[in-house]
C-alpha cells in the first residue's frame, strides 16, 4: 500500500448506466486520466421503482430517503446488486479492468445511524472511518474500484448511504485530488448562466440564497465538506463539460491562493448582481475593470480584443488620452445645470452637429430610444401644425427594425419578443418589408406623418438599405407630406465609412437620430431636425432633465471632432474593407452571406451563433449577435491589420471547433 497515492474520485448518479455514450465517456476519461480512478454511483431512481414495485411507499426528507428494515433490502439489492454489476460490466466492455464492491466488503466503509433532531431516518447511514487500504489494494493492480455506498454500521447492521455524502468521505480519506460529481447538468447554474468556480463561504450563501436548491444542495454540502477537509477541488459536471474540462470547481476558501480569490470576488459580483438588479440582461461571466485602447481587461487580467465596443459605442476605444483629459477637466468646473440654464459647451456641441450634416437645428437627450421618441413626437406635432389635421398620425416602420425599448420607440419595432409583453403599444404603426418599394408603397398613406427606419439595421442582422429603395422612399414620403426619419443611433458617425450614413446614397433624410457613439461612453442623444420641423416645437413640448450637461457636450465635441476627420472616415472605410475581404476568406459551408458597411458588418450562419460567441470569448476575442444566427462585428474605429488578423484567427477557430461539434 502507498499511503501517497494520489486519486481521483468519480461518483455517478444510477440513471445514467443504461447510457452507453456516458459510459463510454466515463471510461474514456479513467483510461486518459494520469491518477487513479474509484468510482461511487447512486441509484436512487431504481431503487424507488422497486419499492414501488413491492408496494413499499418512498419517503424523503431533506433529499433523504428514509430506510426502514424492507427499504434497505431494496437498497441493497439495487445499489450492491442490479446497478454496481451493470456499471462494471458497461466499464469492463469499454476497456477498463473494474471491480464491483460495497461499502461493507472489508468494511471500507464504517457507519453509525445519521442524526436528524426532528425525524428517525431509520437505517441512513453517516460513514465515520474509510479503510482506505482496500481501495489502494485494487489501484495498485490497476483495477479501478466501483463502489456501492450501502454500509457497515458498528452494530452489524447496513445502512443506506448518501452516495455524494459517500464520495466526499472517500475523497477526504485518500486525500484525493480531485473529486468529480457527474450528472445531467453541466454545473451550478446561476439565471441560466453556469458558475465555472466558487469558494465555500459562497457556496454556503448560494445555498442559503436558494440559487442552489433540490437535489443539488446535499451534492453542494458534500462538496463544501470535501474541499474544507483537504480534497484540492470538486468539479460538478455531466460527461459532455467533464470532457471538455469544464463544470463548476468548487474550491476551499481558505486557499489563498491569488487567482482563485479574483475567481471568486469576480462570482460574487455576479451573484450578488443577480439578487439586486432587475433581470433584463443575461450577461456573461467575466468582470471587467479597464481597458486601453482596443483591449478590454477582467478582474483576472485577461485581455480580450474587443469587437463590440460596447455595442458601437467606443469609437474611440478604452482610456483615450485627449477624450479622458477633457472630460476631467471640465468635471473640474462644470458638471450639470439642467436646461433651464444657458452653457457653451452644448451650443458648440450643436454647431459641430448643423455644420455638418443636413439639419438646422438639434434636440438633445439622453439615449438612443429617447432620440427616437423625440423624432414621433416632432413628427406628429408637425403633421398638426402644418396640415391642420389631427388624423395624420400613422407611422411606417420596417420589419427587422429596432428603435428603442421605450413605449412609443418599442411601437416602432417590429420583433414581436420585444412587443408582445408590454402591448398594447401606441397606435397607428404599420410595418413595412425593408428594401422591398412595393411593401413599403403599399404602407405609405396620405394619413402617414412620418416613416422611420435605419439606413443600415443593427439589432435586426446587419442590413444595407439600396440606393435605389432610399431613393424611392425619399419620393414617397415627398409624394404623401410624410416626414423620412433616419434612425443613425448604431451606423452614424463614421461607422458606416461615411459620417452619416445617409452620405452612402445622398439621400437626406427629414430628422435623424443619434446617440450611441457621440460621447463616447457617456449618455447622449440627439435629434436633427430642419428648421421648418424645429418651428413647429413649442417650450413645454419636449424636454429632458440631464440632456447635453456640459460635461457629456464636452465629450461629445472630442468625438466628433476626431470621427469627423477625412482621415479618420477613410480609415473606417479602408479597415472595414479589410475586414470584408478577410471574413470573406473564411472556409465555412455555414455562412449564408457577410454583408455590411464600413465597421459595421454582420456573418450570417444556418445556426445559432452563440456557441461561436462563446468560444471566441474563451480565446480573448469580443463579439456580439444580431439575431440569433448572425454575428455582429462593431469594433472601435481606430482598429488595425493587426487587430483584423488576430480577431479572424480566432473567429475561424471558434467557428471550425462548433462546426466540428454539430457534426458529432
Amino acid at each position: 500500500m502507498t499511503g501517497k497515492l494520489i486519486m481521483n474520485i468519480i461518483k455517478i448518479g444510477g440513471n445514467k448506466l443504461d447510457d452507453k455514450t456516458f459510459i463510454k465517456s466515463i471510461a474514456a476519461t479513467i483510461k486518459k486520466d494520469n491518477n487513479p480512478i474509484a468510482i461511487i454511483h447512486g441509484g436512487g431512481s431504481d431503487i424507488t421503482k422497486l419499492q414501488q414495485a413491492l408496494d413499499i411507499e418512498p419517503q424523503y426528507v431533506e433529499g433523504l430517503r428514509i430506510t426502514d428494515q424492507e427499504s434497505i433490502k431494496v437498497a441493497e439489492m439495487i445499489l450492491s446488486g442490479t446497478v454496481n454489476k451493470q456499471l462494471v460490466n458497461n466499464l469492463i466492455s469499454n476497456g477498463i479492468d473494474a471491480l464491483g464492491i460495497s461499502g461493507i466488503d472489508r468494511k471500507l466503509f464504517q457507519c453509525q445511524q445519521k442524526y436528524h433532531p426532528n425525524i428517525d431516518l431509520g437505517l441512513i447511514g453517516e460513514i465515520h472511518k474509510v479503510r482506505i487500504e482496500v481501495i489502494y489494494d485494487l489501484v495498485e493492480k490497476g483495477i479501478t474500484p466501483v463502489i456501492s455506498p450501502i454500509s457497515l454500521g458498528a452494530d452489524g447492521k447496513h445502512y443506506n448511504v448518501n452516495a455524494d455524502e459517500a464520495a466526499a468521505s472517500l475523497a477526504i480519506a485518500l486525500k484525493a485530488d480531485k473529486l468529480y460529481f457527474v450528472s445531467d447538468v453541466p454545473g451550478i447554474m446561476n439565471n441560466k448562466k453556469l458558475l465555472p468556480q466558487i469558494d465555500s463561504s459562497l457556496a454556503n450563501k448560494l445555498i442559503d440564497q436558494e440559487v442552489i436548491q433540490s437535489g443539488m444542495v446535499p451534492k453542494v454540502k458534500s462538496a463544501i465538506k470535501a474541499v474544507n477537509d483537504g480534497v484540492k477541488a470538486v468539479i460538478i459536471t455531466n460527461t459532455t463539460s467533464m470532457s471538455n474540462n469544464t463544470g463548476t470547481k468548487i474550491i476551499s476558501d481558505q486557499n489563498t491562493n491569488e487567482d482563485k480569490t479574483k475567481e471568486s470576488l469576480e462570482l460574487d459580483i455576479v451573484l450578488t448582481e443577480s439578487q439586486l438588479l432587475v433581470p433584463t440582461y443575461s450577461r456573461p461571466m467575466p468582470v471587467f475593470t479597464h481597458g486601453k485602447g482596443v483591449y478590454l481587461s477582467d478582474d483576472q487580467d485577461n485581455k480580450y480584443l474587443d469587437f463590440t465596443a460596447g455595442i458601437a459605442v467606443n469609437a474611440l476605444g478604452y482610456a483615450d488620452k485627449e477624450w479622458v483629459n477633457a472630460v476631467s477637466s471640465q468635471a473640474n468646473t462644470l458638471v450639470h445645470i439642467s436646461n433651464l440654464y444657458h452653457s457653451k459647451q452644448h451650443v458648440e456641441l450643436a454647431m459641430r452637429l448643423v455644420d455638418n450634416s443636413f439639419a438646422e437645428r438639434v434636440f438633445f437627450c439622453n439615449s438612443g430610444t429617447e432620440a427616437n421618441e423625440a423624432a414621433i413626437k416632432f413628427s406628429r406635432k408637425y403633421a398638426r401644425v402644418k396640415f391642420g389635421k389631427d388624423d395624420k398620425t400613422k407611422i411606417v416602420a420596417f420589419k427587422r427594425g429596432f428603435h428603442g425599448r421605450t413605449l412609443g420607440s418599442l411601437s416602432a419595432t417590429s420583433n414581436s419578443k420585444y412587443r408582445e409583453p408590454f402591448e398594447p403599444l401606441i397606435p397607428h404603426v404599420k410595418f413595412a418589408h425593408f428594401n422591398d418599394i412595393d411593401s413599403t408603397a403599399a404602407a405609405i398613406k396620405n394619413d402617414t406623418c412620418a416613416v422611420i427606419i435605419e439606413p443600415i439595421q443593427g439589432e435586426g442582422g446587419i442590413h444595407v438599405a439600396t440606393k435605389d429603395f432610399l431613393d424611392k422612399l425619399r419620393e414617397l414620403c415627398y409624394q404623401h407630406n410624410a416626414l423620412l426619419i433616419f434612425d443613425e443611433v448604431q451606423c452614424g458617425l463614421a461607422r458606416s465609412g461615411y459620417l452619416w450614413a445617409y452620405q452612402k446614397n445622398n439621400v437626406n433624410p427629414d430628422i435623424m437620430t443619434l446617440a450611441k457613439p457621440l460621447a463616447g461612453g457617456l449618455p447622449i442623444g440627439a435629434t436633427l431636425v430642419t428648421e421648418e420641423i424645429a418651428s413647429t416645437i413649442q417650450p413645454g413640448d419636449h424636454g429632458s432633465t440631464f440632456a447635453a450637461g456640459p460635461l457629456v457636450s464636452k465629450a461629445a465635441q472630442i468625438i466628433f471632432d476626431r470621427v469627423s476627420e477625412p482621415n479618420f472616415i477613410e480609415h473606417v472605410d479602408s479597415i472595414g474593407n479589410y475586414l470584408l475581404r478577410k471574413l470573406k476568406k473564411i472556409d465555412s459551408n455555414k455562412i449564408i452571406e457577410i454583408r455590411g458597411s464600413g465597421l459595421l458588418i454582420g456573418i450570417e450562419f444556418t445556426y445559432e451563433v452563440e456557441p461561436i460567441i462563446k468560444e471566441a470569448s474563451k480565446r480573448g476575442l469580443l463579439i456580439i449577435s444580431a439575431g440569433k444566427n448572425v454575428i455582429r462585428l462593431c469594433p472601435p474605429l481606430i482598429i488595425n491589420q493587426q487587430h483584423v488578423d488576430k480577431a479572424i484567427d480566432i473567429i475561424n477557430e471558434s467557428i471550425n471547433i462548433v462546426e466540428k461539434q454539430l457534426v458529432s
